[in-house]
């Protein structure tokens, strides 16, 4: 089954729409800026919220085609994408799509973040070190040395709902998010993701909380590779928590395939990890409890 049928399929499993939600009662409109269909207009906009915060509106459906990085999110802002795409244009320098400073607070919805590329950096399609929402959001095909879709850093907030990550890369650790700070991903999907080291889908090293989300064929593929699904490492803070969620056909050059957990906790709540390879859990420097073979 190829990428998009499976996106497909696993966000309707969730019970989410991809990026627009119809038939809710109308609502009186909140004052936020329109932004055009131009790269110019989208950066000037994020200039100008910088300066006192905004919610900006993209004009729906449109590709904002970057050549050059967008200004830093320092303020708080809400983008509603209207199902806009921002991508890095192929022919570019390498730079990811969106940063969010430490001063920054940004809740991104219903939008495509697609083909940044942070080399030599983390977060190829969003580097976080402040606070993130991601709100039914696709996040797509982004590449970075470390956390390819998404990199929460140390100090930061990120939270991920009904979404889906899939097709992002990495270097090193982090595939399709990786995570210093605080992370919590809900209603969304990890999907299709590659990191050559530890963690396909996910690479934490602090705290992450997985909850009704699929982590699902997403592979380490170098010759260190373990943990395709989820790795969960740095020590004993390190400490990720799974409910009702399910860790599936996740690959790996070395055992395990599907959960790997080095010195910190991995706690399984009514969570299925299974028809990973080589192993589930089982050649994990730190046992996963609950977690079979």
């Amino acid at each position: 089954m190829n990428r998009s049928k499976l996106a497909i399929r696993t966000l309707g499993a969730l019970g989410a729409a991809a990026f627009m939600v119809t038939g809710l009662a109308a609502t009186p409109a909140a004052a936020q800026t329109f932004v055009p269909c131009t790269t110019a207009a989208l950066a000037s906009a994020i200039t100008n919220a910088n300066t006192s915060g905004d919610t900006l509106a993209l004009a729906p459906g449109c590709v904002y085609d970057l050549t050059t990085p967008l200004p830093d999110i320092q303020n708080t802002i809400t983008i509603k994408g209207h199902g806009a795409t921002i991508t890095r244009d192929p022919g570019a320098p390498a730079f990811r799509i969106l940063t969010v400073d430490s001063t920054g607070n940004l809740d991104l919805r219903e939008a495509i973040i697609a083909n940044g590329d942070a080399t030599g950096d983390f977060g190829g399609g969003i580097r976080n070190d402040g606070v993130l929402t991601v709100r039914r959001s696709l996040i797509r095909d982004n590449h970075a040395d470390f956390s390819g879709g998404i990199s929460g850093n140390t100090g930061s907030t990120t939270n991920v709902d009904r979404s889906l990550i899939s097709g992002n890369s990495a270097l090193h650790n982090g595939g399709g998010l990786g995570n210093d700070g605080t992370m919590t991903i809900t209603k969304s999907a990890v999907v299709n993701n590659n990191a050559l080291e530890l963690g396909g889908g996910v690479a934490n090293d602090a705290t992450l909380n997985v909850s009704q989300s699929n982590v699902i064929d997403n592979s380490a593929s170098g010759p260190t590779g373990a943990g395709g699904g989820i790795a969960n490492f740095g020590g004993a803070g390190a400490t990720t928590t799974l409910t009702s969620s399910k860790v599936a056909s996740n690959i790996a050059t070395n055992a395990p395939g599907g959960v790997y957990n080095n010195g910190g906790t991995v706690t399984l709540n009514f969570t299925a990890v299974l028809a990973n390879n080589p192993t589930n859990c089982f050649g994990s420097p730190t046992a996963v409890p609950g977690c079979v073979a």
